[in-house]
């Protein structure tokens, strides 16, 4: 993934290529914003 995506850091591993906020509602991080996450090799390190 090259292009700029979005990643909850909650425990849920959910990934959005928009900025929104985790919609899992059984993710501790849930209704909170997604981080940015420009990983290249697709293990969505946050910057």
């Amino acid at each position: 993934m090259k292009n700029p995506h979005y990643i909850c850091t909650g425990g849920c591993g959910g990934v959005s290529e928009e900025q929104k906020n985790c919609g899992a509602e059984d993710c501790k991080n849930y209704d909170m914003p997604l981080e940015e996450c420009k990983c290249t090799d697709g293990r969505h390190i946050p910057e």
